[in-house]
């Protein structure tokens, strides 16, 4: 698994663990994402640094981590308060206003193409 998307499933495992519950809908949401890049979900534990995500900042492709975030976070069903804190803290350290986070929670998600255009008013300063 290479760095990018070692950054990319930490911030998601961390976000599933943010309400103390890891949904079996949010591990297979995990599991499709690596399976999708050929990675072995088995692989996750030893990939997966469990350190802060003062890193993520790093990430390349801001807007997908920031994509699958918000996709995770409906995953279950369920909204929790503390997995939307986790993810707007997220979105701030992927250079994002966390009011993004506000914009997508009572709405769905729309082909990531859109989304990318959509997020663009929400960057904290231009890359």
């Amino acid at each position: 698994m290479d760095q990018v998307l070692e950054k990319k499933i930490n911030l998601l495992v961390r976000l599933a663990n943010a309400d103390g519950h890891f949904d079996v809908t949010e591990k297979a949401f995990i599991k499709d994402l690596l399976a999708a890049r050929g990675v072995n979900h088995r692989e996750l534990n030893e990939a997966v640094p469990k350190d802060s995500l003062k890193d993520i900042h790093t990430i390349v492709d801001k807007e997908q981590a920031l994509y699958w975030a918000l996709q995770l976070t409906k995953a279950d069903g369920i909204i929790h308060p503390a997995e939307l804190a986790f993810c707007k803290a997220a979105a701030f350290r992927l250079k994002f206003l966390p009011e993004v986070v506000d914009a997508y929670t009572n709405k769905e998600l729309p082909a990531f193409d859109v989304f990318k255009e959509e997020v663009e008013p929400y960057r904290t300063f231009t890359l």
